[in-house]
């Protein structure tokens, strides 16, 4: 987790660079520094919620002196594999983006959908 939280947080910041000089260089061009700012923002929120609901996991690989091969065959998580819901969520961000880029209405309907899909992941994902 240590390493997941630490690559997701550089990447953050790393996305945050990238977002600032590109504002600063293209005055004109919005759309990419929107799309930046959303980039940034998803890498920062994975981030945050690894520390928060995750702050209790113990995974084997956190382990200083432990090499790859004393943590073979390590428990990674629980995945749910029969859920329409991923594919639903990729989806809300590709019509979000699209209305990012031509209507703003379909940027709307598609944020309510994608906010939809994730309750609805995260409601799924707990009864497991």
């Amino acid at each position: 987790m240590k390493t997941f939280v630490g690559l997701f947080f550089t990447s953050t910041g790393f996305g945050l660079a990238i977002l600032i000089a590109y504002w600063f260089i293209g005055h004109e061009e919005t759309t990419g520094t929107v799309l930046l700012a959303i980039m940034t923002s998803a890498l920062a929120f994975a981030a945050t919620y690894a520390v928060i609901a995750e702050r209790n996991a113990r995974l084997d690989g956190d382990g200083e002196k432990l090499t790859p091969e004393d943590t073979k065959g390590e428990d990674l998580g629980i995945f749910t594999t029969q859920s329409a819901y991923p594919i639903l969520v990729a989806l809300s961000v590709l019509f979000m983006l699209l209305g990012i880029l031509y209507s703003p209405l379909l940027a709307f309907v598609a944020i309510v959908a994608l906010l939809l899909c994730l309750w609805r992941l995260g409601a799924e994902s707990a009864r497991i």
